[in-house]
Parts: C-alpha cells; structure tokens; sequence
C-alpha cells in the first residue's frame, strides 16, 4: 500500500508488515478464480463474501471522491470487509489482476490455526493503526492548511498586475473585475477560483483584480492549493471551467477594445 501525497514513515512500515503477512494467510487457501481482469478506468465492485489478491497492477480505494490509500501488487482487497461490508470505493487508472478467494474458507482457515489467527490479528492491528496515523495525520495538515478568510471593499484591488503572488482566491461573494494595462477585459464571478496561474506556475500576475462591490474570498497558499487538485477532482473541474470561461470573455473583450480602437 501506498498513498500519492506525503505519509508518515511509520504508516509506510505497518503496511510493509501488512503485505509481509499476506502469504502466511493465504496458506493452504485455494483461490476460487484466478486472474481476474480489472479494466483501466473502471469501479471494481467486489464480492462482499471474497477477499481479493492483487497479483498485478494497483488499486485505489476511495470514499467521497477522496484518495484512502492505494493498494498494490502482493494486497489483499476486502479482508478487513468481511464482517462489515465496506463503505469505501475501489477503482482503477490503469488495469489489474485479482485472484479471488473465498472468505468463508479463509475465516474458517484462521479459526482452526492458533497461529494463523494470531497472524490475522496482528494483521488488522497494523492496518487499523495505519489508518488512525493517516487519520491524524491529514487532520493536522487541514487544520494548519485552511484557507484564509478575507474581506475587500468595493474599489479595493485584490491582486495588482505584475506583481508576485502565490495565493488562489475563491469569491464567495460579491463582484470584481479583471483589468489588463488599465482596460477592463473580463469579470469574476461568485464561486469562482481566480489567480490559480501566477501562483502555480510563480510567474507575476497577468491581470489586476479590482473589487466592484464589496467582496468575501477564501485565499489558499499554492502549496495547499496543489494537494486540494491532487485529492480532489473536483476542483480541478471547477478550475479549468473557470479558466476557460476567463480566457473566452477576455479574448471577447480584447477583441471589442481593438474595434473601439480602429
């Protein structure tokens, strides 16, 4: 098991101790279906009655929409969904390979072997550990990474053209325009994600940002900004719509200061 963003070293050694005893688990259990295919880009619904060894590839377990861990080759999926059925989503970017074993037979097998059953426990131990560290962990980073809430009067600039900047505002509320060399080349509206480009790719502001009322933001650092688009998809969407609107309403409005011009 893995994870895309930064962990803990400790949650990288309870899994490793996870995956160690995989093979004492699965001794003397035959695998029901060997193989099994997972496409790329694609829900993987299992059995709630199986456990699952990944023999190829990895697979992410989501819930929400947000990344959990991703589970690799030598992971058994479902094992600890046994007793409960699990919440959690698994899916896929590239395809995988699964073999799939009974978990009647499994539990049956690790009730019958005092051994085996001290390895199970130990099993889930570790994991559980892992995930309260993991836990723990992202608390603290959301805590300390929140976004800063600010306030601007109508008339207020909110980003000054050409300078430099590494935060990304959100408008809550209120109006504001975008000027470009004194000219007004678009508007920014409520909900909308602006100042993104400059502060991920630390170049200077392109455009001014002038408050047309008065203004309710939520400001992110780039750094905290880049681990939102890595966790969640959904703000990625919302970014590219937005820039995409931006950049046809200011070519619109480039295109009619040239006509005025002539």
């Amino acid at each position: 098991m893995y994870h895309k963003l930064r962990i803990p070293e400790t949650c990288i050694e309870l899994w490793q101790e996870c995956q160690s005893l995989v093979n004492e688990l699965l001794k003397d259990c035959a695998a029901k279906t060997s193989g099994i295919i997972i496409e790329s880009s694609s829900i993987f619904n299992p059995d709630p009655g199986s456990i699952y060894l990944i023999t190829d590839g990895d697979i992410s377990e989501t819930y929400d929409r947000q990344l959990i861990v991703i589970h690799e080759k030598g992971d058994l999926l479902n094992a600890d969904g046994l007793a409960y059925p699990k919440l959690t989503r698994y899916e896929t970017d590239f395809s995988a390979t699964v073999d799939e074993y009974d978990g009647a037979a499994f539990i049956n097998g690790i009730t019958a072997d005092n051994n085996k059953f001290s390895t199970w426990n130990k099993y889930l131990s570790c994991l559980l550990q892992s995930y309260q560290i993991l836990m723990s962990h992202f608390s603290q980073q959301d805590s300390s990474s929140l976004p800063e809430f600010r306030q601007y009067n109508s008339g207020d600039i909110i980003i000054e053209e050409g300078t430099e900047g590494n935060e990304v505002f959100t408008l809550l509320s209120g109006a504001a325009r975008v000027m470009s060399e004194g000219k007004e080349v678009g508007i920014i509206k409520r909900d909308e994600i602006f100042g993104a480009i400059a502060a991920l790719t630390n170049t200077p502001r392109n455009a001014t940002i002038v408050a047309t009322t008065d203004c309710d933001t939520l400001v992110a650092k780039s750094e905290n900004f880049q681990s939102l688009l890595l966790t969640r998809p959904d703000i990625v969407h919302k970014l590219v719509e937005d820039m995409a609107r931006t950049i046809v309403t200011s070519n619109q409005r480039i295109i009619e200061l040239s006509k005025e011009s002539d």
